[in-house]
């Protein structure tokens, strides 16, 4: 498990920790595909920290949470080497990534919040309760419940909701035929409601796919509104 900074030209001092993951696998083909949605972010002067976790099929959903968590720790305390205040990062991430991200973000305890944790989150295409995972549901070969159902909870966002969470953003496609819009980003942006947690649902008329533009752009302007506002 590693992660890369990225540093952009003009520095604003603010970081982004960007979690690599679709379908649970973590490289740089993931990196990739999701060039689209944090490019922008380096235009707009914000540090990436692109970090990797122990992907499917060798591991399973709970290997890569309790890894990344190590992995932000490490993060937090060596931010400040690359110019970055490490008081005022946000996250980020696509599909799996943005459930992993939630997962991050959401899942600290109440008396352990310090002045170090996430400030925003944008979550996009994101699933939020791994309940919704049909048990049979496998890629190459190996399934992705593959793990002690205990842990279920553990690993759903939905089970973490508290008032104390930070600001969320939420970006699901309407169509999107892989996470379902109201089983997911409709649901979680209802639940953060009720704990009176700051969020948005920004509903894209899309499938689970990179948007085309106009609506890449739509995206972008509202990933970057949320992170100035919060950060």
């Amino acid at each position: 498990m590693y992660y890369d900074v990225e540093v952009p030209a003009n520095s604003n001092g603010l970081g982004i920790v960007l979690v690599v993951s679709g379908g649970y696998v973590s490289g740089e083909d993931n990196l990739t595909i999701s060039k689209p949605f944090w490019n922008v972010l380096l235009r707009s002067g914000y540090t990436l920290f692109q970090i990797y976790h122990p992907a499917h099929p060798t591991y399973r959903i709970p290997d890569a949470f309790n890894a990344l968590k190590l992995g932000f720790q490490h993060i937090k305390e060596n931010s400040e080497s690359f110019g970055v205040d490490s008081k005022r990062l946000g996250i980020f991430g696509v599909s799996t990534g943005g459930h992993l991200a939630l997962l991050l973000s959401m899942s600290v305890e109440p008396a352990d919040r310090t002045e170090r944790d996430f400030k925003a989150v944008v979550a996009m295409m994101a699933p939020v309760d791994v309940r919704d995972i049909s048990p049979d549901a496998e890629l190459f070969g190996a399934r992705f419940l593959d793990f002690d159902p205990a842990l279920i909870p553990v690993v759903s966002p939905v089970d973490y909701v508290s008032g104390d969470d930070p600001p969320t953003l939420l970006i699901n496609g309407t169509q999107d035929q892989t996470i379902n819009f109201e089983q997911n980003g409709v649901r979680m942006h209802s639940l953060l409601d009720k704990a009176g947690v700051e969020s948005r649902l920004l509903a894209v008329d899309a499938d689970h796919e990179i948007y085309p533009e106009p609506l890449l752009s739509e995206t972008h302007v509202a990933i970057l509104d949320w992170y100035e506002k919060h950060l």
